[in-house]
């Protein structure tokens, strides 16, 4: 009898699949002349290969390459890794008064409204003023000096779309040492007497950021703009409502920046500081310390992903990098991730080309065979699986999906697990224009084959 079940039970296991293959066969030669696409569907306890169509032929990954850099992250920096950056005291406090104060960045990308209760992302710097101020210290007659050196390189990828509409965006921020508030510049406008110019304000509050106002009180668009390659804003059109404010990606010293914010929110808490913001090395072991702030990793990789937060990938590249000995930048990233990516799928697991930490580069590739054996190898991480958005749109009978999304101009990518009744499936969904004349295609396609896999599995747990 027992025999006659386990049978029955193979038979039913083989008709499912035999029945996603039709459907996802099906969905997949709809895909049109010229067009890519790579798709493999695995069983993450036993790691058979349930699907797969061309699984081994690398595409672009546009975000999905988070999921790597997620990986390499846990492997490199480990589960417990912490942000620490610490404010030195550059003398003795005499009479309230501290001679310097000394900024160690250490790559934290969390300075900003998302780990801020009260959506301020000025409110950990306010934090930091007034912990001072309770601990003696009235004013700074003398430097804030910011340490950058964890970091080093370019601040941004090379590879990165260089478009003028591209390069201002929030997406492309650039890396540093020293962060806040997503290394972007925020700028709003409030209107003023009817025809006279509005106000124009920024965060963060600094002099390195200059302001072109063009614009006028009164019915219309506003418009704001930055230079290709300077902090200058240009802000142009009429409003009679204040605006929202609007990020743009900081084009250059965006270590200075945070640190001419940390220095305005000194002030607004009674803390003159008489000096500049400039860049130096700061000895920790040269004064007492008097802040120590550590962040946890697994937050901010699950902001990364859910969020697809492209400026938190490129801090953690380059903390993989320090990690694996490097001097924080770019390429020994790139180089970092890559060694402990292999540490992870194998070195037969197939081609994997990062250019970057987050996927804006369209050169970042792997296929989706590639994907899913490091999904298979990561399904058992709570904290891996945890930073991907769950996905309810095909939430059938039990089954339910944590998943991340990747779009560019010319792919479009989907990429996780889908569980039900404790059976986890990994899945990779890479799609790309390729040499095909149109591109309206891919987002419905990719639906229907998450739409099939959802269905398959619930199916599977009945």
């Amino acid at each position: 009898m027992l025999r006659i079940l386990a049978l029955t039970v193979l038979a039913m296991v083989s008709i499912q699949a035999a029945d996603l293959t039709a459907k996802l066969d099906a969905i997949l030669a709809e895909v049109p002349a010229g067009g890519l696409a790579s798709v493999v569907v695995a069983d993450c306890a036993s790691g058979a290969v349930l699907y797969r169509h061309r699984a081994d032929r690398p595409l672009m990954l546009a975000s999905t390459t988070k999921l790597l850099i997620t990986a390499a992250a846990l492997r490199g920096l480990g589960a417990d890794y912490r942000f620490r950056t610490r404010l030195v005291a550059l003398g003795p406090v005499s009479d309230g008064t501290l001679p310097g104060l000394g900024v160690i960045g250490g790559g934290d990308p969390t300075f900003d409204e998302h780990f801020n209760d009260d959506r301020n992302p000025a409110r950990i710097f306010a934090d930091w003023a007034a912990r001072l101020k309770a601990a003696g210290v009235r004013r700074i007659q003398g430097d804030l000096v910011i340490d950058a050196r964890l970091f080093s390189g370019p601040i941004r990828p090379d590879t990165y779309p260089k478009d003028a509409e591209n390069i201002q965006r929030w997406y492309s921020a650039p890396a540093s040492a020293f962060a806040w508030s997503d290394n972007c510049i925020e700028v709003r406008a409030l209107p003023g007497k009817a025809g006279a110019p509005c106000r124009i304000e920024t965060r963060p509050h600094s002099p390195r950021i200059q302001i072109d106002n063009r614009t006028s009180t009164g019915a219309g668009k506003v418009i704001i703009g930055r230079a290709k390659t300077t902090n200058t804003v240009t802000v142009s059109g009429s409003t009679a409502t204040a605006t929202d404010w609007f990020p743009l990606a900081i084009a250059e010293d965006p270590d200075l920046l945070a640190g001419d914010e940390l220095k305005y929110q000194l002030g607004l808490a009674g803390i003159a500081v008489t000096g500049a913001v400039r860049l130096d090395a700061v000895d920790p072991e040269a004064g007492r310390t008097l802040i120590d702030h550590r962040s946890d990793l697994a937050p901010a990789l699950r902001l990364m992903n859910q969020r697809s937060q492209n400026f938190y990938g490129e801090q953690v590249l380059r903390l993989i990098g320090v990690a694996g000995g490097g001097r924080g930048s770019l390429e020994d990233g790139l180089s970092a991730a890559r060694t402990n990516l292999e540490k992870l799928v194998g070195k037969d697991a197939g081609p994997i080309t990062l250019m970057d930490g987050c996927g804006l580069s369209y050169g970042n590739s792997a296929s989706a065979g590639t994907l899913v054996r490091l999904l298979t190898v990561m399904a058992g991480d709570k904290i891996f699986v945890e930073s991907l958005k769950e996905e309810k749109k095909y939430d059938l009978s039990g089954a339910h999906g944590r998943v991340k999304t990747g779009t560019l101009a010319v792919a479009v990518c989907l990429a996780g697990y889908v569980e039900a009744d404790g059976r986890r499936h990994a899945f990779a969904l890479l799609f790309n224009r390729g040499e095909s004349t149109r591109w309206y295609w891919a987002t419905g396609l990719r639906d229907r084959c998450y739409a099939a896999i959802a269905a398959h599995v619930a199916a599977s747990a009945r």
